[in-house]
């Protein structure tokens, strides 16, 4: 999966504004349907998911979701959303996409599950 370069680094460029001090994304596998948090640094040490996640410059069929927050309370790490899906979907199609992910191994940078949000729209 390649991932955006600019849409990526936008996040992380303000070291006052940034959504985590880790340098984690959450992305969806076109495959498997999964969402997996990934750390940007290669020496980080939950740097163990979803290795096939590259970053490239011209990705016009990914998205930059939200950013997700987990339920521990204190917890101020988000999480920014970023899945790839065919540029002509309808938004009907999208939803049932978003349906099929799996978020049972998402979690913050801090090890603190992240649970599906309720979404209104897409």
């Amino acid at each position: 999966m390649l991932l955006p370069v600019a849409m990526i680094g936008r996040l992380f460029a303000d070291p006052d504004a940034q959504p985590n001090q880790s340098h984690a994304i959450a992305v969806v596998c076109r495959r498997c349907k999964s969402i997996e948090t990934y750390f940007l640094e290669e020496h980080h040490p939950g740097q163990n998911a979803m290795d096939c996640v590259r970053l490239a410059y011209l990705c016009q069929d990914t998205m930059d979701g939200p950013l997700l927050g987990c339920d521990q309370e204190g917890c101020k790490a988000l999480v920014p959303l970023f899945a790839q899906w065919n540029v002509d979907a309808t938004t009907d199609e999208r939803k049932a996409e978003v349906a099929t992910w799996q978020w049972s191994h998402l979690q913050c940078p801090l090890g603190h599950s992240i649970i599906k949000p309720d979404w209104k729209h897409l």
